[in-house]
């Protein structure tokens, strides 16, 4: 298993033999994981179309993101 520091994604366009070189030479080393053919759902496209509309929510804080993201799921805090 892989314990990252920090990640980059890159996106290649396998269409060509150039990037799929690229792709094998990624591969074959020991700092670089390469994860094929993710495909996004329906509901995850969707999402990220409205996130590049702007239709995005914004929390104050840490807290107020919870409390809400808890009323959406009928949670209660065990502390009340």
């Amino acid at each position: 298993m892989l314990m990252y520091k920090t990640m980059t994604t890159v996106l290649i366009d396998n269409s060509s033999e150039e990037a799929r070189k690229i792709i094998e030479f990624l591969k074959s080393v020991k700092y670089a994981k390469v994860i094929e053919d993710r495909k996004l759902n329906l509901e995850t496209i969707e999402a990220i179309s409205r996130v590049e509309e702007g239709e995005v929510t914004e929390y104050g804080s840490v807290s107020e993101l919870m409390k809400a993201l808890k009323k959406g799921d009928n949670v209660q805090d065990q502390d009340h």
